[in-house]
């Protein structure tokens, strides 16, 4: 709120820069803890029956919880800041190629799950989910045999219209992210997909700078290792800052995603569904510490790289699952050559021993809602 020339507004409610919440339009908003909280004083209380003082203390508690929900809800990104202290940086963001419009945010790795949660939720209006659907694997481009792809297509669509559902994903135009995305668009089902994203590692993600609840326009470009675009068919951005760029912020984003992902299956009571298909070593450690947490795991097995070395782990091919490992590009790697086999054998021992895991697809996609 120091900044100057900032304006943040939602739903008709605009702040300028120079105002102060506890003066002017927002006093009352201010005050409402403060009253309650002298109704709870020594003197106030001391000759009052027992009963009377629990009613006024949940009363409090409840005023100091809709006095939170309206400050997110009006101030949102003034709560919120970027990695060096600077404000965080929110708006829409236009992709002309597709005619579409998402919105997005910037905010520190350094936010709290409780902080993202209030804000997705009060500032933009998302609904509390019935159920995640948390997908991970290959970053790098692929593409499903066609057979594979429609009951891809089918199962994801059957899966995300059976409930009130939050698809969270990487967010780049790139790998599964792109092939989930566009498989929902194609289909018509209209849900939020959340983005987590490395902002150091966007292509373009200087035009998302300073926009300040505006509108920015971003086109197709090519991904490199120091960085991608976003996919125009998510619904909204997750940009996360860790003052890192080019091929250094990459990962920077996972420890976020995490927490608020644990945040909604653990304080929440919302449950999650991990779907992975395909992916490199690093989704062995998504699934293990997913399966840690006791939520379903659905592999896409035939999809190759982690999603098929797992089947074949489950189904008692021992090191052999790490010889045929598959990557995006239909090259045959041995991981017990590149990786060695210690930690990636291991992990799939305890991913076996912890994790309900179903090697199918179509009808354990459709029926989500019996697992929640």
């Amino acid at each position: 709120l120091e900044q100057g020339g900032a304006s943040i507004g939602s739903g008709g409610v605009t702040m300028r820069s120079t105002d102060r919440i506890g003066a002017g339009p927002y006093a009352r908003l201010a005050e409402t803890p403060r009253r309650k909280a002298g109704a709870l004083s020594y003197a106030n209380t001391k000759n009052l029956p027992e009963a009377e003082i629990h009613r006024r203390a949940a009363q409090l508690i409840q005023d100091r919880f809709v006095h939170a929900d309206a400050v997110m809800r009006c101030f949102g990104p003034a709560i919120l800041c970027r990695s060096g202290g600077d404000p965080s940086d929110f708006g829409d963001v236009n992709f002309p190629e597709l005619n579409t419009q998402s919105k997005f945010l910037v905010l520190a790795d350094t936010s709290t799950p409780q902080q993202v949660s209030r804000f997705v939720e009060k500032f933009w209006g998302l609904e509390k989910p019935e159920i995640i659907i948390s997908v991970t694997g290959s970053a790098l481009d692929f593409e499903l045999h066609p057979i594979l792809q429609r009951a891809f297509d089918k199962g994801l669509t059957a899966a995300a219209s059976a409930a009130n559902a939050w698809v969270i994903t990487g967010g780049t135009d790139t790998g599964v992210m792109k092939l989930v995305a566009s498989s929902l668009s194609s289909s018509g089902v209209s849900m939020p997909i959340l983005g987590f994203s490395p902002f150091g590692a966007i292509n373009e993600r200087e035009k998302l700078e300073r926009v300040y609840g505006g509108a920015s326009t971003m086109v197709s470009t090519k991904a490199t290792k120091d960085g991608a675009p976003l996919n125009a068919h998510h619904t909204h951005f997750l940009l996360v800052d860790s003052g890192k760029h080019g091929v250094k912020a990459w990962g920077t984003e996972i420890n976020l995603r995490v927490a608020f992902e644990s945040f909604y299956l653990e304080r929440k009571s919302v449950p999650m569904v991990l779907l992975v298909v395909q992916g490199g070593p690093g989704t062995l450690a998504t699934v293990l510490e997913t399966a840690k947490k006791g939520s379903p795991i659905v592999v896409v097995a035939d999809s190759g790289g982690a999603a098929t070395a797992i089947k074949q782990y489950i189904e008692g091919h021992g090191e052999g699952a790490l010889s045929n490992w598959t990557s995006p590009h239909g090259k045959v790697e041995d991981l017990a050559v590149k990786f060695g086999t210690e930690k990636p054998l291991g992990q799939l021992r305890e991913i076996r021993k912890r994790a309900p895991i179903s090697p199918h697809i179509s009808p354990h996609l459709g029926q989500l809602r019996e697992i929640r």
